[in-house]
């Protein structure tokens, strides 16, 4: 799958680039997450991109789910970590 980023460019999607900012936003709030809570966060996120069936999406759609997906499994601290990381750019 691609991912179209903010400036256009179109990248190909790594998880691991997702996994890296919600353990980023994790830090912000002193709340760690275990690596079976960080895999349980990608697979939802990568469930979810899977039902869209899509070659492509935007870096906004991925930023979303991967809110949504913070805020369904209970982490919602993390969640409001890792958006207002989002506000900073």
């Amino acid at each position: 799958m691609n991912i179209i980023k903010k400036s256009g460019n179109i990248e190909e999607f790594e998880v691991s680039k997702i996994k890296r900012s919600i353990l980023n936003a994790s830090k912000q709030t002193q709340e760690a997450l275990s690596d079976s809570e960080l895999n349980l966060i990608e697979k939802e996120v990568i469930k979810i991109l899977e039902k869209l069936k899509r070659s492509e999406t935007s870096s906004y759609e991925i930023f979303s789910i991967c809110l949504n997906v913070l805020v369904e499994l209970g982490f919602n601290s993390i969640a409001k970590s890792y958006l207002d990381g989002s506000l900073n750019f």
